[in-house]
């Protein structure tokens, strides 16, 4: 990848969770689209890689140590990141986790931590950010949510219900903030190929995909952060407030098993 001018020449983004998967691949096309980019990660030699490779092909990306369940080092970080690069013009919040269990069998302790990595870090960022773009008058926040925040899974109650908090929140910021110019979206990813998702998948699982996917294939790391660039670019300047699926047409079916157990099923070309 080399550096070049784009949608982002002159920009200041931060990416909490930008050292691997959907983050990583956000950081890399930012810069390359001329972004000076901040990557909040715990995973800090990952993000301090990722930097430094871009930092040979000119680009401009710090990476910052943080843990985002703690918020005292969540709001230095963000501010160290801001202070860094003089200002912030787009937030984008990948950072977070999942967890499995049934409502009724689960500790309640899992619903905290998820509600800790997933949701109280997402405010604690927007709320770090907003200052600095309400004085710009501009500013675009991209939440990760996921279709887990549309609908019910079964067993992941914990994940699913961070996710759709995610949403509405980010609904409300966008009319709190709307008047400042500032921009907030929600993007609601579907199965995404990670290394953990690879490693752990299997043959009968990607045929599961095969027929519940519309495209019949998971999306890639690089197809989901086109989206959430899109969502943070001025190509969607009159875009606030909304929810964006990027799920290969996954939640554009039913999902009952009549309808879609007679429609002749191709393999994608790859």
């Amino acid at each position: 990848m080399t550096f070049r001018d784009g949608r982002f020449k002159g920009k200041v983004a931060i990416v909490s969770g930008g050292a691997d998967g959907m983050g990583a691949a956000c950081v890399n096309q930012l810069s390359a689209e001329g972004a000076k980019v901040a990557i909040l990660d715990i995973k800090i030699d990952l993000a301090r890689t990722i930097s430094a490779k871009l930092q040979e092909n000119g680009a401009s990306v710090e990476a910052f140590e943080v843990d985002v369940t703690n918020e005292t080092a969540l709001r230095d970080a963000l501010g160290s990141a801001i202070k860094r690069f003089g200002t912030v013009d787009t937030l984008i919040n990948v950072a977070g986790g999942s967890a499995s269990g049934l409502v009724a069998e689960n500790d309640i302790s899992i619903y905290d931590r998820l509600y800790s990595l997933n949701f109280r870090s997402t405010i604690i960022a927007c709320q770090c950010v907003i200052p600095v773009m309400r004085k710009n008058n501009s500013g675009s926040i991209v939440n990760m949510s996921s279709i887990s925040g549309l609908r019910g899974d079964p067993d992941w109650s914990p994940y699913n219900a961070m996710k759709a908090a995610i949403i509405n929140m980010t609904q409300c910021l966008a009319w709190e903030e709307g008047q400042y110019g500032i921009r907030a979206n929600a993007i609601c990813p579907g199965p995404v190929a990670s290394e953990r998702m690879l490693a752990t998948i299997t043959s009968e699982h990607k045929a599961e995909y095969g027929h519940s996917i519309a495209l019949g294939r998971i999306g890639t790391a690089k197809e989901l952060a086109q989206a959430i660039l899109f969502l943070a670019s001025d190509e969607a300047s009159f875009v606030t407030g909304t929810t964006l699926v990027a799920d290969g047409g996954l939640t554009a079916s039913t999902a009952q098993p009549t309808s879609w157990a007679k429609l002749p099923r191709h393999s994608p070309k790859s």
